[in-house]
């Protein structure tokens, strides 16, 4: 799939979901909640996938220790990364690849879903509550 394809495909489930997303600096980007939490998903479509950053609406209030714990929760994680950008609000990226027209919807619904699960899971570390 190209990157035009895969753009397509991620508005659709947007849509789909009736999700309200908006379109800046080459991102598609939207806001997720989960239990009182609430932060901003962006998606960048390429061709044969799709990049999705979780970022925290929070900044770090330790860069070392924020790091140290990115470290421990990319251990743990199955598929993604976090990492901490300069900006100080840490991230968790998944890629969802899309080689496969059939299968691709799905992949990419997984990789949402992971993403959201892995942000939701490490809140309070990454917080520094």
């Amino acid at each position: 799939m190209d990157a035009r394809q895969t753009r397509s495909l991620l508005l659709t489930l947007l849509e789909d979901s009736t999700v309200a997303w908006q379109e800046d600096a080459g991102l598609v980007r939207f806001r997720v909640a989960r239990e009182g939490m609430v932060w901003e998903m962006a998606c960048r479509c390429e061709a044969g996938q799709i990049l999705c950053y979780g970022r925290y609406p929070f900044a770090a209030p330790d860069r070392g220790v924020c790091l140290e714990r990115c470290s421990r929760i990319n251990s743990r994680a199955e598929s993604g990364a976090m990492f901490l950008p300069r900006d100080g609000h840490p991230v968790f990226r998944t890629t969802a690849r899309m080689d496969d027209p059939y299968g691709a919807r799905h992949r990419l619904i997984r990789a949402l879903e992971y993403n959201a699960a892995v942000i939701a899971r490490f809140w309070g570390q990454l917080s520094g509550r």
